[in-house]
């Protein structure tokens, strides 16, 4: 079989396994006890009916069948032990954020056992690992030796766990950034790892149409889940092409999510409250009270996905459009925030 027909049947696979998930939704969130119930007027679940959060079902899914095919189907494409520590944690974090769903972990402990499963799998794998730093005004890459490799690595995963988990809010919002996210990496990656990242696009872009109508949500699964699955296939695809690659290049990905995660952790701390209580400044929400939803998910899925095209196109201008997308970002908090013709959430 030839490596494009390959490709097709992962990403078809990837749409397979979705769909099954998304058609059954509501059985398999009533079986598991994934259903998140709205609010009403005042609280923070706005949606109007008692909604499925098995969208994470879906994607850890996909990961799972993918790197199963690759273990068996060819051992030598990639290292079977990456593989299933990557499934490891993907599927770890994925059971720490559903048991969330459902009994509601303190902070503190889902960050402790969040922690947990990010050391022991950064310890076992060097792939998933940051050795080096190496940003475009650097004559030479700096080298994060033992400890320190592994401390730095475990505070940008447990980081994006926070800032994807922070991002989910509104509909199309995280699940629209990891459809760009994974179209950035299939650059970004080695060649054995395309079927994998390309079933993970199709189960995510069968999601999208779902997650957009109000059938599923995410839920904390699956945002726990994607965190993982991209934070580690970022972190490898930088071990294996960092020759033509800089920092800032996977810095940008992320970036939309995590400049909205620390602003909101710096208001919060400074207001007197925890980084972690919850709230409704968050970007989504504040563009929601502005001019309503989804017409603003198309601006932040643009001002993720532009930069990073553009960083493909012209390697080494990273920090460039790091800058931009920081500028780009406050106007869009100012705009919202400002004029009297806000919409009433």
């Amino acid at each position: 079989m030839g490596e494009a027909m390959i490709r097709l049947l992962f990403l078809l696979l990837g749409a397979g396994v979705a769909l099954g998930v998304s058609l059954n939704a509501r059985q398999l969130g009533m079986w598991l006890g994934l259903l998140d119930y709205p609010d009403g007027k005042g609280g923070r679940k706005l949606h109007r009916h008692i909604t499925p959060l098995v969208g994470g079902i879906g994607i850890v899914g996909a990961a799972v069948l993918a790197s199963l095919l690759l273990i068996v189907a060819d051992p030598s494409r990639v290292s079977p032990d990456i593989l299933l520590w990557f499934l490891f944690l993907v599927v770890g974090m994925a059971i720490l954020g559903a048991v969330d769903d459902r009994v509601e972990l303190s902070p503190q402990l889902r960050l402790l056992l969040a922690t947990l499963l990010i050391v022991v799998t950064v310890h076992q794998v060097g792939d998933f690992r940051v050795g080096t730093l190496y940003f475009a005004a650097q004559g030479s890459p700096m080298v994060l030796p033992g400890i320190l490799g592994t401390a730095f690595t475990v505070l940008c995963l447990v980081g994006l766990l926070n800032a994807v988990n922070m991002a989910d809010g509104k509909n199309g919002m995280v699940i629209g950034q990891a459809i760009v996210w994974s179209a950035i990496l299939y650059f970004r990656l080695p060649p054995e790892m395309t079927p994998l990242i390309l079933c993970l696009m199709g189960a995510l872009l069968v999601l999208m149409w779902f997650n957009m109508r109000g059938r599923l949500f995410l839920g904390d699964g699956g945002s726990y889940g994607l965190s993982a699955i991209f934070g580690l296939l970022a972190i490898y695809a930088w071990n294996q092409g960092h020759s033509s690659m800089r920092s800032g290049d996977i810095a940008l990905i992320f970036a939309v999510p995590v400049f909205d995660t620390i602003r909101l952790m710096i208001w919060r701390v400074l207001n007197g409250k925890s980084p972690f209580t919850p709230g409704r400044d968050h970007l989504h929400h504040l563009l929601f009270i502005r001019w309503g939803w989804p017409a603003p998910l198309s601006w932040v899925l643009m001002l993720v996905a532009l930069p990073n095209l553009a960083a493909v196109a012209f390697p080494g201008t990273a920090p460039l459009w790091l800058a931009v997308t920081f500028v780009v970002y406050v106007l869009m908090l100012v705009v919202a925030t400002s004029g009297s013709a806000r919409r009433v959430a």
